[in-house]
């Protein structure tokens, strides 16, 4: 048994099946603002080029945007702003350099490396 969009009960079995068929149908007609839903959830999808297990290119981006500013360069040489002007085609090889890590499951030795510089203070 089900109710109808008028509150009466639908016993039939071919009743009940038109009432989830019309139900269902109703999940998916936009009446505003679906469109905006769509495009964030696609936003924070996997792009169908991505394995599952992969490190998502959105959490790389994330990073990317997220680095501090004005503060010294690893043992590289390479600032967080110059990573940032870098653009999509830098976060794409990052992106690619991080998954290849991942599924190794070795990073190189420089990731492992820091400079920890002492400033003395009175």
């Amino acid at each position: 048994m089900i109710r109808n969009q008028d509150g009466t009960m639908q016993q039939s079995k071919e009743g009940v099946k038109q009432r989830w068929t019309q139900y269902c149908s109703g999940l998916y007609k936009d009446e505003g603002g679906g469109d905006e839903m769509v495009k964030e959830l696609e936003g924070i999808s996997p792009s169908y080029k991505e394995d599952p297990q992969d490190i998502l290119y959105s959490e790389v981006e994330e990073a990317i945007r997220t680095l501090k500013s004005n503060k010294s360069p690893g043992s590289d040489g390479i600032t967080a702003e110059m990573i940032q002007a870098g653009g999509e085609q830098l976060t794409h090889e990052i992106h690619s350099l991080c998954n290849k890590a991942w599924h190794k499951g070795v990073i190189p030795e420089e990731w492992g490396k820091s400079i920890l510089i002492p400033i003395p203070k009175k």
